[in-house]
């Protein structure tokens, strides 16, 4: 994954030689335009169409760039707005922001802030990107469920209709990114360089892989191990050859594909929306959508208090274990897995899908997800062309055995790992040795094989910690060296967390702790808690408080 990383970064630069040519001459006071958030015509409304006619043109490699339009949603609920602006003040200073980036702030109308802090963010980044606009999601749908997954539906549901014809649906690259992570220029020069060369590009998802390297350095070891384990469970499936890549937080997904398959769910089974939208991709295209790794890591930051001494720490831990718990509600996607798993063996094929594509009439055509958005724009006939195939429905029995072995490490293995080591030590401590040998060979034969594993775990678990430590410096520096170029690195100085094994050693040996207290304790407490409810009460978590951007942005003319 390491040199994955060292390879996008080139390949980026590649994409972006012309731009760079013609760019040769800026002066310095022409980046520090940008960083003062000059005023420009953005739109500013969620329902207004978007023009791309009258984006100005900087070089044949903007040209070329501003046929893919990247539509990010950013959505938020109750978060801190200068974690947003933050947010939005690295996207702003990539290349493509003012010619291809379409900024919606996904807010929720239960927060009476949502309006007044939307309107204030569009304010500050007037100007930056080709359009910024916002969406507020009412909070008494019938049948929806509050959290990331209803509130990126709704957005997903406005915008749709700023794309009225087909040409521009299928250039079209929907990115779902956290309020408080960091996006690489680079991620989304390589996203722009694969949707316009991949003829499959309209049935494409694209996967990110992820890494804790904003505030690690301010939390305790054992919110910054979970995250580290965290981290690296989501780089396992993205390896090249992977049969199944699960996104993990950020993701990109075509126009096309969403609304080929429905958009985002809603119900509590949604609640892990990434994974969620991932398995609905699968089992509605019968597993032919592709999905791909962009690899440009995407900064995260560990939940962070800033509550101090003793009582901070147990703060801090229980905000993680909260996370840890609506991580492993997510586990309501494995009988989701299994259910649709289980109409596709027992059916031969898909007769609504058939019917859906085939039908002669719009209106049958319209998905429902966009016919609920209560928007009444001019539908062109052709605006739904699906690229499903029915004909070509067919699972394939390797990626169906990858898929379940993936859900099963996700939500069941954490819980099963404790189970058996305490079943192998209670019943040695309460038959005894001498007993212990009359029992049968199956069952003794079971803890034999149970012990290999933990040896064979325990090794990889150390070659991953090595492994580990070279991948995060070398995204570290990626987004030190960019924040440097962007003008913006003297301002976020204690933002980037170096990590070394002398500093850092604890973080390993705190491994049973957060396993049991991230891992097994939440995992068991959803799956008991799925016997009589699929409910959980969403909280966001908290999140490092950053400088004022008002104060940056006025340090940054002044270095300028």
């Amino acid at each position: 994954m390491t040199e994955e990383v060292r390879l996008a970064k080139y390949d980026a630069a590649e994409v972006t030689r012309p731009y760079a040519e013609s760019e040769a001459s800026s002066s310095i006071d022409d980046k520090a335009s940008l960083i003062s958030l000059a005023a420009s015509n953005a739109s500013t409304t969620p329902d207004a169409p978007l023009s791309r006619a009258s984006t100005p043109k900087i070089g044949s490699f903007e040209e070329v760039a501003e046929s893919v339009v990247h539509a990010i949603i950013l959505p938020s609920y109750k978060e801190d707005i200068d974690t947003m602006k933050e947010t939005i003040s690295v996207l702003a200073s990539h290349v493509l922001a003012r010619s291809s980036y379409d900024l919606y702030l996904a807010l929720e109308q239960r927060d009476p802030d949502a309006k007044a802090t939307a309107e204030a963010l569009i304010h500050s980044f007037q100007g930056c990107f080709h359009s910024m606009s916002y969406t507020l999601h009412p909070g008494d749908i019938s049948g929806e469920v509050a959290g990331k997954s209803s509130n990126v539906s709704w957005a997903a549901r406005q915008l749709s209709h700023n794309y009225v014809d087909t040409e521009s649906r299928r250039n079209c690259v929907i990115t779902v990114m956290d309020s408080d992570t960091h996006l690489s220029s680079n991620y989304f020069l390589l996203l722009t360089k694969s949707h316009r060369e991949d003829p499959n590009a309209a049935s494409t998802m694209y996967c990110v892989p992820v890494v804790f390297d904003r505030n690690a350095h301010q939390v305790n070891p054992l919110v910054r191990a979970a995250d580290i384990f965290w981290c690296g469970a989501g780089l396992s499936g993205l390896y090249k050859g992977s049969a199944i890549k699960i996104p993990t937080s950020v993701y990109s997904i075509a126009m096309t594909l969403a609304g080929d398959v429905g958009g985002w769910d809603t119900g509590p089974e949604s609640i892990g929306e990434d994974m969620h939208m991932f398995l609905k991709c699968y089992f509605k295209t019968k597993g032919k959508f592709q999905t791909k790794v962009i690899y440009s890591p995407a900064s995260q930051s560990n939940v962070y208090s800033d509550v101090k001494g003793i009582r901070g720490i147990f703060v801090n831990v229980y905000s993680r274990y909260k996370q840890a718990l609506r991580h492993m509600w997510g586990s309501l996607d494995s009988g989701y897995a299994v259910q649709k798993g289980i109409e596709a063996l027992f059916s031969k094929n898909d007769e609504k899908l058939t019917q859906w594509l085939s039908s002669s009439a719009l209106e049958d055509r319209v998905p429902r997800w966009v016919k609920d958005s209560n928007l009444t724009h001019f539908t062109p006939p052709n605006m739904y062309e699906s690229s499903l195939d029915p004909g070509r429905a067919r699972f394939s029995a390797v990626s169906l055995v990858c898929l379940y072995h993936r859900m099963y490490e996700a939500h069941f293995l954490p819980a099963h790992l404790t189970v058996a080591l305490l079943a192998e030590v209670l019943y040695g401590a309460i038959v005894g040795a001498s007993a212990a040998k009359a029992t049968h060979p199956a069952l003794l034969a079971s803890f034999s094989f149970c012990g290999t594993l933990r040896v064979i775990g325990f090794l990889a678990t150390n070659v991953f910690m090595y492994l580990y430590e070279s991948y995060h410096l070398a995204c570290v520096r990626a987004r030190e060296d960019e924040m440097k170029q962007a003008g913006l690195w003297e301002n976020m100085q204690d933002s980037f967390t170096y990590r070394s094994w002398r500093k850092n050693w604890f973080d390993y040996c705190a491994l049973p702790v957060n396993g049991t207290l991230y891992g097994t304790l939440p995992a068991v407490v959803a799956e008991f808690c799925h016997f009589y409810t699929d409910r959980l009460v969403y909280h966001v978590s908290a999140k490092p408080k950053l400088l004022k951007i008002v104060e940056r942005v006025e340090k940054a003319i002044q270095i300028a």
